[in-house]
């Protein structure tokens, strides 16, 4: 053969590949969840970096994808009004990262030595500290709140309604003063219509939730601040 066309052909299988390792790249079937690969990584109003910012993400955080336009994900996410943004397919990966791929369902038997069921479901939902809220989401991927409780809850047995403003449904009251390990919290801002927040109590004053779009699942106190302050209510789901 021809060495000029030897070469030619050469580049174009190189060039062939090349497309279909792009296209491999974004097959994607959405919805799904998607991890910054950079930090500062701006949340845009439109699939171009002309359009304005509602935000920025850093590297590891979780966001839910839900479509694709050109090199841009669309997401969801409650920082626009109509309730999606977009965000640049070169900073996002949908593997998980090493902290999110360890965390898998845990199974937990029968009650063991003196483990109360409400100790149990704080265990089960310690497993999963350190993990990026993900908004709408209700599995390991990633959690919003109440998809937190919803799933740690379900390990158990336990089915609590999906919405935070229903799961006050679930359970039975017990009041602030008699929290126990386990039990399901709730709660809401001074005048307003619907708990907008939901975790889990799990001693000393603290509870263990997942906050908000940016942060991860972690303890925070109930008992100064401002969960303190918009505490509403609390439910005994296990016994």
């Amino acid at each position: 053969m021809n060495p000029l066309k030897k070469i030619a052909r050469i580049a174009a299988i190189t060039a062939a590949l090349a497309i279909t390792a792009t296209i491999t790249t974004f097959a994607v079937e959405f919805p799904c969840t998607g991890y910054s690969t950079g930090d500062s990584l701006n949340i845009r109003s439109g699939p171009d970096t002309i359009y304005g910012t509602y935000g920025q993400i850093n590297t590891g955080d979780a966001v839910q994808l839900i479509g694709q336009e050109g090199n841009w994900y669309k997401i969801s996410t409650p920082l626009a009004a109509c309730g999606y943004a977009y965000i640049s397919a070169d900073y996002i990966t949908t593997t998980a990262p090493a902290q999110v791929r360890s965390v898998a369902p845990v199974t937990y038997g029968g009650t063991s030595g003196s483990v109360s069921a409400g100790q149990r479901v704080v265990q089960i939902a310690e497993q999963f500290l350190g993990l990026p809220y993900v908004y709408g989401g209700s599995t390991p991927a990633g959690f919003d709140c109440s998809g937190f409780t919803s799933y740690v809850f379900k390990q158990l047995g336990y089915t609590l309604n999906r919405v935070s403003a229903d799961q006050i449904n679930n359970g039975v009251p017990v009041s602030k003063s008699e929290l126990q390990p386990g039990d399901l919290l709730l709660f809401k801002k001074q005048g307003a219509a619907r708990i907008h927040h939901v975790g889990i109590y799990v001693g000393d004053g603290m509870m263990i939730h997942s906050p908000q779009t940016g942060d991860v699942i972690k303890y925070a106190s109930i008992v100064n601040g401002y969960y303190n302050d918009c505490y509403y209510a609390a439910r005994r789901i296990v016994n």
